[in-house]
């Protein structure tokens, strides 16, 4: 049993740091509200979408600007990143 929880630690672990390697923290991040991030997410410029538990969004563009919001309800980019479309197809999606 403490070998599975070793394991299931070390995996968390390992999400984790590969998180952070495309969402670096930083207080470089711009903070707009919703409305601007969906705004921006439907102009076909995120590469990168990674959406936490606590509802925070960071989006990554394609010119290595992030930014980051608070979705209204949990999975909430999931449907704006749908009806999105074509211009959404190829983003890369994390969540925790």
């Amino acid at each position: 049993m403490r070998k599975r929880f070793g394991i299931i630690v070390l995996t968390l672990l390992i999400v984790a740091v590969s998180v952070l390697a495309y969402f670096p923290l930083s207080s470089d991040h711009g903070r707009v509200v919703w409305s601007v991030a969906i705004q921006v997410l439907n102009t076909g410029q995120v590469t990168h979408i990674f959406q936490s538990h606590h509802l925070d969004v960071i989006l990554q563009l394609k010119d290595g600007t992030v930014l980051t919001t608070k979705e209204p309800t949990i999975d909430a980019i999931f449907h704006e990143v749908t009806r999105c479309g074509e211009p959404c197809r190829n983003i890369q999606i994390v969540t925790e």
